[in-house]
């Protein structure tokens, strides 16, 4: 057989496959990193109050440049699981490595691909293939079609899929990334994976996360990630985009007058 390959963008189960319908908002919320113990007992208690959908908690050292203890933190992400499967929720764990899946998979009920792995496809087709919830973030430079490919991967497997727009490089100096509403239109023009809208990383700006939620979510966007943390300004990492603990009702009640009025 001869073997073809693109420019024509390719992904039919996108549009094939039938995915079902999420009923109540999906919601994503814990700190960028995970800190200790201390911080996770005044954490798991406010997510199990608001009925988060799943509690993200940064177990990794993982940044844009390396430095020394990075990496898959392991003590870390037993504390972290324990406690929130204690607490009656689900944990979602970011996977940057394939060869790590298997010490990562007792602890997680679902797994996130971060923006810096949306290409990595030899991850996708290993995740595409468990039976848990596989949460993929929008790269800051693909295009929607290079999106959408890369979630082909996963629906040839039996994960559920579940899309993150987070923002976008641009010549922009108001934000750390640009967040692109107008793509979270487009995509529930196309398919019908759920997507979510990300506006923590999505501006790397506190006083933005509220209101680029809110415009996702009038978009149509089925739910939100968002970056908690008891005290913001002292977060070990990414404190300019975390907001405080004690609002999160506040956020997750504001989206769903959104989604009533929309």
């Amino acid at each position: 057989m001869r073997r073809t390959w693109g420019p024509a963008p390719c992904y039919p189960n996108i549009f094939n496959r039938k995915f079902a319908a999420p009923g109540k908002t999906i919601v994503i919320a814990g700190p960028c990193s995970v800190e200790g113990e201390e911080q996770i007992a005044k954490i798991v208690p406010v997510l199990k109050d608001c009925g988060v959908t799943f509690a993200r908690g940064g177990v990794f050292r993982a940044g844009t440049y390396p430095r020394d203890n990075f990496g898959l933190q392991e003590t870390i992400l037993k504390q972290w699981a324990f406690a929130v499967r204690e607490a009656g929720l689900r944990t979602i764990v970011e996977v940057i490595d394939i060869r790590e899946i298997d010490k990562i998979e007792p602890y997680a009920d679902a797994f996130q691909v971060g923006a810096r792995h949306c290409q990595d496809y030899a991850l996708l087709r290993e995740l595409s293939w468990s039976h848990k919830t596989v949460t993929l973030k929008r790269g800051m430079g693909m295009t929607l079609d290079e999106f959408l490919g890369a979630a082909e991967y996963l629906t040839r497997g039996r994960c559920t899929p579940i899309l993150i727009e987070r923002g976008s490089a641009t010549h922009m100096n108001h934000v750390r990334w640009d967040l692109s509403v107008s793509l979270i239109a487009a995509v529930k023009g196309m398919t019908g994976i759920p997507i979510l809208v990300d506006a923590s990383h999505g501006t790397g700006r506190r006083d933005l996360v509220l209101p680029m939620t809110l415009a996702g979510i009038a978009a149509g966007a089925d739910g939100f990630l968002i970056e908690v943390h008891p005290d913001p300004d002292n977060s070990l990492s990414d404190a300019d985009q975390a907001w405080p603990l004690e609002g999160l009702k506040t956020v997750m009640d504001r989206v769903e007058a959104v989604k009533r009025a929309r």
